[in-house]
C-alpha cells in the first residue's frame, strides 16, 4: 500500500483515506490515524477493500462493542455483528413489505444521546461534527 493520506472528494462532504488495507489487522498507530481523520472528516471512503465478514467485524470492533441486529435471519452465522443487507428472505422471496417499511422510516439502532464511538470524547465534539454536516 501507499503512504497514508487523505484526499477530499468534494467541497462539502467525503474524504478518501488512502494507504490503508482494512483486510489486514490494524495496529494502534494506524487506527489512531483513522480516528483523527474521522474526527475531522465525518465521511471517510476506503476504496478497493476486499473484506470478508471477519475483517469487517474486526474493523468495527475498533470503534467499540457492536450491537447485534435484532433480526436473526440477517445475521452472519460466525460473526453476528455483521448483517446481510438484502430484501430477499431465507426462502428466496423478495420482501416487498420490508422494502416499503425501510423507505418510510428506518434505523438500525436505538437512540443514544452520546454515540458509543471511541473518537467522540466530549459533547463539544458532537456539536462540532453536527455543524459540519
Amino acid at each position: 500500500m501507499t503512504a497514508r493520506e487523505l484526499r477530499p472528494l468534494g467541497d462539502a462532504l467525503g474524504t478518501e483515506a488512502l494507504g490503508i488495507d482494512l483486510s489486514k489487522p490494524l495496529d494502534a498507530e494506524t487506527f489512531a490515524w483513522i480516528e483523527e481523520a474521522f474526527s475531522e472528516h465525518p465521511v471517510l471512503v476506503f476504496r478497493e477493500q476486499n473484506l470478508g465478514p471477519g475483517e469487517l467485524a474486526a474493523f468495527g470492533r475498533w470503534f467499540g462493542k457492536p450491537k447485534i441486529h435484532s433480526l436473526v435471519d440477517y445475521r452472519h452465522a460466525e460473526f453476528p455483528e455483521v448483517s446481510w443487507l438484502t430484501n430477499v428472505d431465507k426462502h428466496g422471496n423478495i420482501d416487498w413489505f420490508g422494502v416499503k417499511r425501510a423507505t418510510d422510516w428506518h434505523t438500525d439502532s436505538p437512540y443514544e444521546e452520546v454515540p458509543p464511538c471511541a473518537f467522540v470524547k466530549r459533547r463539544d465534539d458532537i456539536r462540532r461534527y453536527a455543524r459540519r454536516l
